[in-house]
């Protein structure tokens, strides 16, 4: 009978054991896993951390053993449904009309030759991603960041990669596709704006994972810059070519992801190194070569010769593996919107960080620490301030909160809370206003009969005097030119938070007048927008209020 029943005991004990044991994992995660409570979250996070460990741990002796070293290729864009490239459509062109994917997939080429003659890597993507890749077709499907997560996940990958190029957004360009300084008129969805360039966006960088406190990714693009500047090839000033990403959906849900961004196509002299058969060479070495010195340096296994793997003996694999767990427990709580624990996780995550090795992947940590935890201050106020009837500003500071959180998937759940109530306050001022925001579109005055408080857009360009730049804005008589022109010059313009200029520079400024025709007010601004609704100019808009009678009005 006692035999009975401990047969029984043992095998109700072995039905309801987990599904792996934590018997080697380190004290702080037995002790995050033994706390936490909710089943549904206990049960994720051992299949999480079982993941982990099926990739990373031990991998030394598993290389050794004739495994490989999965890495997932992810495909750069590519054709859409309606079979066009989906960097024609979303304006991510080159300087000379090409699409991203055309220089993509030509230094994608050039890496994947140098992995797949590794015989310790085994190249994964999507079969017809691999055929133009192999060269065996010009052309390969689009596919969303939830599906590269899901194929690398069944893969196994031990690194997701994938292969860009970088270029202004369309509103920001100038003379056609290219990014040139200076004052241009672009467009936007069909929409015409004048645009202040003052940034020339050029060079290569690197989107590593935030959220990979193994500081693999980070090592990646330090590798991959290091090496680029040796060829004499332009960093980016976005951090210096390694920028933390949390945009992307493989940053949040996959251990260990970069993106290679080589350059900006939207750059004329960045895409003549990119058409460059010997530099896109380079370009594909250096990323190649980064990405083995990091599993070298990471996981202590040298990968780089063909007489069999070394292991480094100097590297502490288990320490990377640990921050790593940490920081996916934490990315797993923030995004189930559990940020209190979230944020423990990240406290314990910066105490087991060297202040000498990982100061990245500690500025990474403050960074989100900071977000949650401002924009939760942020969203009490705004309650606070709700509760006291003062509707307005309370709607102002949940604005600001969402701000904090407002591109990372990680944050999905905690910005649609935020926004959710950020509606209701957004309805209770609109219940409350009885004037409507705008005028019927029949009761718009005419554009073409400007008034002369109507704001004025003046466009002083290069080597051009301010009162050439009135000249051009109203067409005005001498006397009244003058008049505005001493004005203008003498206001001053805020341009900081405490300094303040005379606006004789190079910029858009936008002028009040008074209906006597006296200087009001002046602001530079970089971009607006070209409404004859909204402002008058002559130059631009042919709707001055000054310009003789006879003058073609139409725009």
């Amino acid at each position: 009978m006692k035999y009975r029943i401990l047969i029984i005991l043992i095998c109700f004990i072995w039905i309801h054991a987990p599904v792996f044991s934590f018997a080697e994992q380190s004290d702080i995660i037995t002790a995050i896993i033994n706390e936490e409570q909710n089943k549904e979250y206990s049960d994720a996070l051992r299949q999480m951390l079982q993941f982990i460990d099926n990739l990373y741990d031990n991998l030394q002796s598993r290389v050794k053993n004739g495994e490989k070293i999965v890495i997932f290729f992810d495909p750069a864009h590519g054709i859409d449904d309606d079979g066009k490239w989906e960097g024609e459509k979303t304006g991510r062109l080159s300087c000379t009309g090409l699409p991203e994917e055309y220089y993509s997939l030509a230094i994608s080429r050039q890496l994947y030759n140098l992995l797949k003659k590794n015989p310790y890597i085994q190249v994964v993507s999507t079969q017809d991603y691999i055929d133009a890749l192999e060269g065996k077709a010009d052309t390969y499907n689009n596919i969303t960041f939830r599906e590269t997560v899901e194929l690398a996940k069944n893969a196994k990958a031990v690194l997701v990669i994938s292969e860009h190029l970088n270029n202004t957004a369309s509103i920001f360009k100038a003379y056609g596709l290219a990014n040139v300084k200076g004052i241009h008129i672009t467009y936007s969805n069909g929409k015409a704006y004048l645009t202040h360039i003052r940034e020339e966006h050029k060079g290569f960088l690197t989107l590593y994972n935030k959220f990979d406190a193994s500081g693999f990714s980070y090592r990646v693009a330090s590798k991959v810059k290091e090496k680029l500047l040796k060829y004499n090839l332009h960093v980016n000033s976005w951090n210096y070519g390694t920028v933390a990403d949390d945009r992307f959906t493989y940053f949040v849900n996959y251990p260990i992801s970069v993106i290679f961004e080589s350059g900006f196509i939207s750059n004329p002299a960045d895409e003549k190194i990119l058409n460059n058969s010997e530099y896109q060479k380079l370009i594909a070495q250096s990323h190649y070569d980064a990405i083995l010195e990091t599993i070298a340096l990471t996981f202590g296994i040298d990968i780089s010769g063909f007489w069999g793997p070394n292991i480094i003996d100097t590297v502490n694999p288990s320490r990377n593996l640990l921050l790593l767990k940490l920081s996916r427990i934490a990315c797993y709580y923030i995004s189930h919107n559990d940020t209190l624990k979230g944020v423990q996780v990240l406290s314990l995550l910066l105490k087991e960080c060297d202040p000498a090795k990982d100061a990245p992947i500690i500025e990474n940590i403050q960074d989100m620490k900071y977000r949650i935890e401002r924009s939760k201050k942020l969203y009490t106020k705004a309650i606070a301030l709700k509760k006291k009837g003062k509707v307005k500003r309370a709607r102002y500071t949940m604005r600001k909160a969402i701000s904090l959180i407002s591109r990372s998937p990680v944050f999905y759940e905690l910005r649609k809370a935020y926004r959710a109530e950020y509606k209701g306050l957004k309805e209770v001022i609109e219940q409350k206003s009885t004037v409507p925001r705008f005028p019927a579109p029949n009761s718009m005055v005419n554009p073409l009969s400007s008034d002369i408080t109507m704001p004025v857009l003046v466009v002083i360009e290069k080597n051009m005097t301010p009162r050439e730049a009135l000249f051009n804005a109203l067409q005005c008589d001498g006397a009244m030119l003058k008049k505005i022109s001493n004005q203008f010059v003498q206001t001053k313009i805020k341009v900081g938070k405490k300094r303040f200029e005379k606006p004789t520079r190079e910029g858009i400024y936008i002028v009040q007048l008074t209906a006597k025709g006296n200087v009001k007010s002046v602001k530079r601004v970089a971009i607006a927008k070209l409404d004859p609704f909204k402002y008058q100019n002559q130059m631009y808009l042919k709707n001055s209020y000054c310009a003789p009678k006879e003058k073609n009005k139409s725009l």
